[in-house]
């Protein structure tokens, strides 16, 4: 079974086996990164002496008196807890922004409706859905990530989507796009024949035209190696079942380049089969 999770740091949607996967790949990579950073950095420190400077009998002086003052506080608010009275809660900076901002319910109607419309349109402005969102609301871009996380959550449906209907989308979408006029009627009808409601087709197919920007520094194939992949393809989509678990893993060993650069093919297939519907 396969989930399609909301990722914490960039709030980008992506499929993963694993449902306690919090982070897409991307950002789980530049997270695991930075810990180690983090971990090298700390161990630099390490064994070092300290550099701080005598502190002279004033000083310490004052610093006597202000652990006192310090000390005495820390009892009074220890008095007031047991005596019953509320202890003032602290808001982690990091969380400033997410706790102090709260959306109207017609606000958090409005930045799904146009979550969805990008969605369905298959649509992604170079600054990002919801950076533009959050522009033309007036409102915090992470709120925005966090209305469309929650929503997403809620109506997690990616679950029941089993890679036999996936396939299925994927196929029928080529072959509508040859006789259906619009893009609407393409998901209705693929809805209507694999069993999936329109927002499950809409978002999957979402799915399959999203990572341009991320493929962006990918090594181009050869001409010929673009030619083989396509066809490649094509006997994919008319096979009566898909191959394997993965599609991409299947073409590079075939073809004798990358999984990213099978990626970027076909995905640029993609994008140039949806232009050529748009007009």
């Amino acid at each position: 079974m396969v989930y399609r999770k909301d990722c914490e740091d960039c709030g980008r949607s992506f499929f993963t086996p694993d449902r306690k996967i919090k982070r897409c790949p991307r950002c789980l990579r530049d997270y695991q990164e930075r810990k180690g950073q983090a971990k090298t950095a700390k161990g630099t420190t390490l064994g070092k002496p300290s550099s701080r400077p005598d502190v002279s009998a004033e000083r310490r002086s004052q610093l006597t008196a202000k652990g006192e003052t310090k000390g005495k506080i820390s009892r009074e608010e220890q008095g007031h807890q047991r005596q019953g009275m509320p202890r003032e809660k602290k808001v982690p900076k990091g969380n400033l922004e997410a706790s102090e901002f709260l959306l109207t319910k017609e606000q958090e109607d409005e930045i799904i409706r146009r979550y969805q419309g990008y969605v369905e349109r298959m649509e992604r402005p170079s600054q990002g859905r919801r950076k533009v969102i959050a522009a033309e609301m007036g409102i915090p871009e992470k709120a925005v990530v966090l209305t469309v996380r929650k929503w997403n959550e809620k109506n997690q449906m990616s679950g029941e989507v089993n890679q036999e209907k996936r396939f299925a989308v994927e196929k029928s979408y080529f072959s509508f796009l040859k006789t259906e006029s619009s893009l609407q009627g393409i998901k209705e009808r693929i809805a209507k024949e694999a069993g999936l409601d329109y927002w499950q087709v809409s978002r999957y197919l979402d799915v399959l035209h999203d990572g341009e920007d991320r493929l962006a520094r990918v090594p181009d194939v050869s001409s010929e190696q673009r030619e083989t992949l396509l066809a490649e393809y094509q006997a994919y989509l008319s096979a009566s079942a898909p191959p394997g678990p993965s599609l991409h893993q299947i073409l590079a060993e075939k073809t004798g380049v990358n999984r990213k650069q099978v990626h970027k093919v076909l995905l640029t297939y993609r994008l140039d089969r949806l232009k050529e519907k748009q007009g």
